[in-house]
């Protein structure tokens, strides 16, 4: 079975900030690193790291995808053994059933014979 990816690593920089603080670091590091460059180069930059973004947006989809399908393949399993599991227990109560039935048919014959 495919291993799923993980949806929350176990240490991150960003559990330590939070959303406010985020925008401010991004912030500063958008103005810090447009200071020195050329507006072609800061174009160039930009561009960089709006595809850098999209690659990484397109990566955390499939990786969510591939996780939902997972879970689904894994609830359909579960599902279906529970589905068995109560089926398997539904045969035995019957069995059960049957069981004391002949029982009592047992008894009453040694009954008969025993008057």
């Amino acid at each position: 079975m495919v291993e799923q990816f993980k949806l929350v690593p176990e240490e991150s920089i960003f559990f330590d900030l939070t959303p406010e603080e985020s925008a401010l670091l991004f912030y500063v590091l958008g103005l810090a690193a447009s200071q020195s460059l050329s507006i072609d180069e800061l174009n160039l930059l930009a561009n960089g790291l709006f595809e850098t973004a999209q690659v990484m947006f397109v990566i955390a989809s499939h990786r969510s995808l591939i996780n939902d399908v997972i879970q689904e393949q894994e609830d359909k399993q579960a599902a279906a053994k529970a589905k068995e599991e109560q089926q398997s227990a539904e045969k035995l109560q019957v069995e059960v059933k049957k069981l004391q039935d002949q029982i009592n048919n047992l008894q009453k014959q040694i009954d008969l014979l025993n008057k």
